[in-house]
């Protein structure tokens, strides 16, 4: 009786038989192209490991996308909040050295307006010219004299108006109308009628409203030193 044919090895790395140094691989039903040594670790078959390959790629795809979003998020997110704080943050810096400059400054400052010598003196003429046009001279500190005119509660405890001039004139002749605010100096003793000595720094021209309902501009001026010596009243 004729014996059936054997068997036919199942899938997998067999000895090649054209060359025994090494495997190739059989699918069950006849050889394929791929191989390798045969002292090399059996590896699987290629039709496995390419959708395996074709797995791990989208996977590693899909890992960079979302890296990339999440680091674009993150920037996003830390920009906003930079500009959202930015409007809120105060403009003091922080550095020491520049706060330090900056006191220094202030100080120096303090001491130039509290010293009289600073202040430049006037004739009448001279600062009629300053007060008809106030804008021209803003910054500069002149010595004048004047009658207090009004330093009550309308005005309140941090200005006055007084009627000046460059010299120290006689009470009635004092006739420029002056806006007069306290800088460095102290209203506290002053009141209407005060005839008094002012070292100042011009800050322009101010408009007012009178009771009457009109309006009036006049020179105003910060002052830095103050002495009263008389009264009209």
């Amino acid at each position: 009786m004729t014996q059936p044919p054997p068997p036919p090895p199942p899938p997998g790395w067999h000895p090649d038989p054209d060359d025994p140094t090494l495997l190739r691989w059989w699918d069950g039903h006849q050889w394929t192209d791929e191989w390798q040594l045969a002292n090399m670790p059996p590896k699987r078959n290629s039709g496995i490991a390419k959708p395996l390959l074709i797995v791990g790629g989208v996977v590693v795809v899909v890992l960079a996308v979302v890296v990339a979003v999440a680091f674009a998020v993150a920037s996003t997110t830390g920009t906003d909040r930079h500009e959202t704080a930015s409007p809120s943050t105060p403009s003091v810096t922080s550095d020491p050295a520049a706060r330090a400059e900056a006191s220094r400054r202030a100080e120096a400052e303090r001491i130039r307006l509290t010293d009289k010598s600073s202040y430049k003196a006037v004739t009448s003429r001279e600062w009629q010219l300053v007060a008809k046009n106030p804008d021209a001279h803003i910054g500069e500190l002149y010595v004048i004299y004047g009658r207090v005119a009004q330093a009550d509660t309308a005005t309140g405890s941090y200005q006055m108006r007084v009627y000046t001039d460059g010299q120290q004139v006689e009470t009635y002749d004092f006739d420029i109308n002056t806006i007069v605010r306290a800088g460095e100096a102290s209203f506290s003793d002053v009141v209407e009628d005060d005839l008094v000595a002012l070292w100042v720094k011009v800050t322009g021209s101010e408009t007012y409203e009178t009771t009457m309902g009109g309006e009036v501009t006049a020179p105003a001026v910060e002052a830095n030193i103050i002495e009263v010596y008389g009264s009209s009243g």
